[in-house]
């Protein structure tokens, strides 16, 4: 697993926005915390707790593990229909929520927390 001093390292807090880029009604834009985390003896994975700041308040969405392809720098989490894929850019990561039929639901542009 990368270090955190590694620059495309995924550890850490990152924060930003999650824009919706269809018009369903569902669908909010947010900003958004993620709180990624190593684990212990699985390198090709990270946990990942994915909050939404409504109110100024953080509400959790969800939390798991998701795959990390650090030659790639990487991070994807498949879920039924849906596919989350970011990239790391340096201290930017930026990725899509693809829906099964290619739809791109969500773009996010998160920010690594110094």
């Amino acid at each position: 697993m990368a270090q955190p001093s590694d620059a495309n390292s995924p550890i850490g807090v990152w924060r930003g926005d999650s824009i919706c880029t269809t018009t369903a009604p569902s669908c909010h834009n947010e900003k958004v915390v993620y709180h990624i985390e190593a684990i212990a003896g699985q390198p090709d994975s990270v946990m990942i707790r994915a909050d939404k700041i409504v109110d100024g308040k953080a509400i959790t969405m969800g939390s798991g593990p998701w795959q990390y392809d650090k030659s790639r720098r990487t991070l994807s989490w498949q879920s039924g229909e849906r596919l989350w894929l970011l990239t790391i850019k340096g201290k930017q990561m930026e990725g899509t929520l693809t829906m099964s039929d290619n739809t791109v639901f969500r773009k996010m542009t998160l920010r690594h927390d110094d």
